[in-house]
């Protein structure tokens, strides 16, 4: 049986699932596929399929029968053995995504070779990687945050976390713990506050510049970007919103009535070269290329060409 690595990427919302998929297609060609639930290695395979089939058989309303927690995007490269799966989890306030999936996928993980008579590939390695924006907060408070949400997961308390995370060398906003088997990264440009916005616009503005000029123009003489209350809590968030107009308003050409995560996906109005070339870009992608699923020989030589 074909053994294969395996990284988890919790991501906050659909636009930051979009541009990690950019950012593993660029950086360490890993692309999106179409599995079918038979062909995700063991235990994914009964996971996926036992979870459609809980969801399908409980009594609900239509508009809550999409809502249950599988990867938004399988990604995988064969040569380098290496899955990985995109979720949205939602959000900081709905841990509980993330930490149900956890609940349910953890004791399968150790218990995977029971459910690989059907499978062609079975998991060897797991790691696993959370996104969130920094926000308004110090980023030391969102990786205390995250020990704490998921230090332990659910009512049998099994044990996650072991450790605290550890601050990377050079990289404030990037933390990992468990010999770099378990990360925390968060988006913002370097000791300033913010979101994945701050990053993913000025690429825009770089590469679409007469567009961008439009947009910010037609965004700002259109509508108001005054917080309500004046905080820095309120301020960042305006501000993020602001740009998440604008990219998604130029956006609107190439995918007419897309939302921005569309607009990011398949938009394309990035180039590779100023994708690959940002330095913030570069920052994130040292960080996961050092979790241990990516730390290889093949990894670092196709990282540094």
């Amino acid at each position: 049986m074909e053994k294969i690595n395996v990284l988890l990427v919790f991501c906050e919302g659909p636009h930051d699932v979009a541009f990690c998929r950019l950012m593993f297609k660029y950086y360490f060609d890993i692309k999106q596929i179409s599995w079918k639930f038979s062909e995700y290695p063991a235990p994914f395979n009964q996971l996926f399929k036992t979870s459609m089939e809980n969801h399908a058989a409980q009594d609900m309303s239509l508009d809550m029968a999409h809502k249950f927690f599988l990867p938004d995007k399988t990604l995988y490269n064969e040569n380098r053995k290496l899955l990985v799966l995109l979720f949205n989890t939602g959000g900081k306030t709905k841990t509980n995504n993330p930490k149900d999936f956890l609940k349910d996928f953890l004791p399968l993980f150790e218990d995977r070779e029971s459910f690989s008579d059907d499978a062609k590939k079975i998991v060897n390695n797991c790691n696993y990687l959370f996104l969130y924006d920094r926000d308004y907060k110090e980023p030391s408070d969102v990786f205390s945050w995250c020990k704490n949400e998921f230090a332990q997961i659910g009512d049998d308390d099994i044990i996650f976390l072991e450790e605290n995370f550890i601050i990377d060398d050079g990289n404030n906003l990037a933390a990992s713990c468990m010999k770099k088997t378990v990360g925390v990264y968060v988006f913002a440009k370097p000791d300033s506050l913010g979101t994945l916005e701050d990053i993913l616009l000025p690429m825009l503005e770089s590469a679409q510049s007469e567009l961008f000029n439009k947009a910010e123009k037609f965004i700002d003489s259109a509508f108001t970007w005054k917080p309500e209350q004046d905080k820095v809590k309120n301020r960042v968030a305006e501000i993020a919103k602001r740009k998440k107009a604008i990219i998604t308003t130029m956006g609107q050409r190439k995918k007419p009535g897309s939302s921005m995560n569309v607009v990011i996906d398949q938009g394309k109005l990035i180039s590779t070269d100023i994708f690959t070339q940002n330095n913030d870009v570069k920052l994130f992608v040292d960080f996961v290329a050092s979790l241990a699923v990516l730390r290889t020989e093949e990894f670092t030589q196709n990282n540094r060409s």
